[in-house]
């Protein structure tokens, strides 16, 4: 499991670090989902990739 501590902003927002940036080579302006699994207490992130590209 690849992990690190991030800090959220002032409006909310946290920067994906550049490990897991470089390994899922996700780019700006990438869209993400963003949802909370409730069994695990977690908070996920999911790559959403273009399927017309």
């Amino acid at each position: 499991m690849t992990e690190e501590v991030v800090k959220v902003s002032r409006n909310y927002q946290v920067t994906i670090p550049a490990k897991i940036r470089q390994k899922f080579q996700i780019k700006e302006g990438d869209l993400v989902k963003v949802s909370y699994d409730e069994k695990e207490n977690a908070v996920k992130i999911v790559i959403m990739k273009e399927p017309w590209k």
